[in-house]
């Protein structure tokens, strides 16, 4: 029942509290409050110490974008996201880009309505600039099914940018009742995996092989993190950035792992201080 979850998310959350604040303390911000309103901001220097540079992807990596997400299924994860799931789902599969150099990602959706708020004169507060994008090689689309079924397919293309038409399409099965964080790890897996297929790959050693299996393996993320990692998603989509880092700290402070969250928190601290929305 969403009463019931509702407080039990807030034991966790109050549990949590003094964590967070040994971890405001540290870092010059302030826990989140259940009202979302008490965040002190950040200091300069804590900002500029959060703004890891962005891997600098190697030479021939191909540039990669994500495109059109479907979640047919997604009920199953039981989640109550303050933004649209398929943002969330395809920003998992960002940040997992993100940490990678064997890979160039290069920014889309944002990017796009970036540039069209500037077209228009209407940039939002707070908003980063788009600055100037590179075309990418391929637009991986993804989709998500269960249908009902014990096991759930993900089915993964491969398309122009110009024309759009398909180049390549695998699939890949996983539980039905997978999470989306196993789940996004799996399609940058995977699509690492047949890229060299294609004779697109580069070498690059993965410190952390387990944050792209090429097949489906279980996660293990704290169901907090997840939270505080769409919290933050849902402040950065709205350019709100000490609500985003609270968010993502939060996310990391449930559970240290989740390299995920410590990507988006970077890319934060880059775009919060001047970053284009491009190069970040």
């Amino acid at each position: 029942h969403p009463n019931v979850r509702r407080r039990a998310v807030t034991r966790v959350v109050l549990a949590l509290a003094p964590l967070l604040v040994l971890q405001g303390c540290a870092s010059g911000g302030a826990p989140r409050t259940d009202a979302g309103v008490s965040i002190e901001p950040a200091s300069e220097e804590v900002w500029r110490a959060l703004a890891t540079p962005r891997p600098e992807p190697l030479p021939g990596a191909p540039r990669i974008s994500v495109g059109t997400v479907e979640l047919n299924g997604a009920q199953a994860w039981g989640l109550e996201a303050p933004l649209p799931l398929e943002v969330a789902f395809s920003e998992l599969v960002v940040t997992g880009l993100l940490r990678r150099r064997d890979v160039h990602f290069v920014e889309r959706r944002r990017f796009a309505a970036a540039v069209e708020a500037e077209r228009r004169g209407a940039r939002p507060p707070g908003a980063p600039a788009p600055g100037v994008s590179v075309t990418p090689d391929y637009i991986l689309a993804v989709t998500w099914s269960t249908f009902g079924l014990p096991d759930g397919t993900l089915e993964m293309r491969l398309l122009e940018p110009e024309r759009g038409a398909v180049v390549h399409s695998w699939r890949e099965e996983a539980p039905a009742e997978a999470d989306p964080v196993a789940l996004a790890r799996t399609v940058v897996g995977s699509l690492v995996e047949e890229l060299r297929t294609l004779d697109r790959g580069v070498a690059w050693q993965d410190p952390r092989p387990d944050l792209a299996p090429t097949r489906f393996a279980p996660a293990g993320v704290d169901p907090e993190a997840l939270r505080g990692f769409l919290d933050g998603l849902a402040a950065e989509e709205r350019w709100d950035w000490e609500r985003a880092r609270v968010g993502y700290q939060a996310a990391l402070a449930a559970d240290p792992s989740f390299e995920e969250a410590r990507v988006a928190l970077a890319r934060t601290a880059r775009l919060r201080l001047g970053g284009t929305l491009s190069s970040s």
